[in-house]
């Protein structure tokens, strides 16, 4: 099934874009534009994974509430918003996917972001082993990085299936091969997660499953066997 990631910004245009407040999307601004992707994916048919503004308890996009003027409830209105226009033009084949960054000190709770079960399918998690790249992190195990998370999700909505729509793992301060092995044996341990999305780019690291012959071996042997369960 394909996961499409829909971002409500000029991409590399950075926090501040005022012509893509939530507030904006929510009081109509976009909505033709939604509403001809609503009608593609109606006709297109087939069953599709749609995140609206993930990542939302961050403050490195500009739909979060607390940046670009946002205000509390604002990100919720426009994902409500897109949702419904989205629904009106057909597209019942969309399964609509919540997801936030994992849990972090000073950053909002989720609790509070949450759109409500009638508009959410699955409820999803990203989280990144940065390793010992900065200042700020530390080489991180699965089950420390997506714990917490999972078990706030389970509380936030017990009855959704959840997806880790981003993750990946640097190769500095820890060995990824072992890291790899782990998020499949955790992940695979968690009966109400339904999938896996790997971060395969090099972008502000090289999170790619190919940075290394060992990492590739590592993804595949430890997915061997899995693939039907």
């Amino acid at each position: 099934m394909s996961l499409l990631t829909w971002e409500p910004w000029k991409w590399g245009g950075g926090v501040d874009q005022p012509a893509f407040r939530s507030d904006r999307i929510a009081a109509g601004d976009y909505d033709a534009h939604i509403s001809e992707w609503g009608t593609a994916l109606a006709a297109w048919g087939k069953p599709v994974m749609l995140r609206y503004g993930h990542e939302m308890n961050g403050n490195w996009y500009p739909w979060a509430d607390g940046v670009n003027d946002n205000t509390p409830g604002d990100y919720v209105a426009a994902y409500r918003h897109v949702h419904d226009l989205v629904e009106a033009a057909g597209a019942t084949n969309v399964e609509w996917v919540w997801s936030p960054n994992i849990p972090d000190w000073g950053f909002p709770t989720i609790d509070g972001l949450y759109p409500g079960d009638g508009y959410v399918d699955i409820v999803a998690l990203d989280g990144y082993n940065w390793g010992t790249t900065a200042t700020w992190s530390t080489w991180t195990a699965p089950d420390a990085l997506f714990g917490e998370g999972l078990r706030q999700l389970r509380a936030l909505a017990p009855e959704k299936p959840i997806l880790i729509a981003e993750t990946a793992s640097t190769d500095v301060g820890g060995s990824k091969v072992e890291w790899i092995r782990q998020l499949i044996d955790y992940l695979s341990a968690q009966p109400d997660v339904i999938g896996v999305v790997w971060f395969n780019q090099s972008k502000e690291l090289d999170w790619r499953i190919e940075s290394s012959g060992a990492s590739t071996a590592a993804f595949r042997g430890a997915l061997s066997g899995r693939l039907d369960d």
